[in-house]
């Protein structure tokens, strides 16, 4: 198959947030390696990076192959072609549903943190679920390829707004 550069300002836009998602979880996976390697006092404890449902030994080579997982899916985008190209609009439909669920669970994970006392929101989760948010982000761009009609600026602002209000 011969490779086709994105031609449209919205897939060049498209592709280059998708790199800007992988990009976020990389900093976000050499940040917890920082934490359990060197304890930076100005970085948020271990127990703010991580939920706690997978053993951080389990977690590490997970996250690691969906890094790879994810640039071979930016590099397909960026091309315009590829193994993960999605060309059916049903897979895209599901691709956004799941996208949608995904994000919406999160935001539930997040308001029951917040609800439970007596640890600060950093301490209890915001981290871990920033994250999740890029990769649903990640997900929804994806699905955006070529022939989609939605437009694809919500998940990306919400996703810089998340991230603006974790730093502030």
């Amino acid at each position: 198959m011969i490779a086709r550069l994105p031609t449209t300002r919205l897939e060049r836009w498209r592709s280059a947030a998708l790199w800007l998602c992988l990009s976020l979880f990389v900093v976000r996976v050499i940040g917890q390696i920082e934490v359990v390697v060197v304890s930076p006092h100005w970085l948020p404890p271990f127990r703010a990076w991580e939920s706690g449902l997978i053993p951080y030994a389990v977690l590490l080579p997970i996250q690691i192959v969906l890094i790879a997982w994810m640039a071979i899916v930016a590099t397909d985008h960026g091309r315009g072609s590829g193994y993960f190209w999605v060309t059916h609009r049903s897979t895209r439909r599901r691709l956004k549903i799941i996208a949608g669920i995904y994000f919406a669970a999160m935001l539930l994970r997040l308001a029951i943190t917040v609800s439970i006392p007596p640890h600060s929101l950093a301490e209890r989760g915001l981290i871990p679920v920033i994250a999740h948010w890029d990769l649903a982000a990640f997900i929804y761009l994806t699905a955006c390829a070529r022939g989609s009609k939605k437009k694809i600026g919500i998940a990306a602002h919400t996703l810089v707004y998340a991230v603006q209000r974790w730093i502030n």
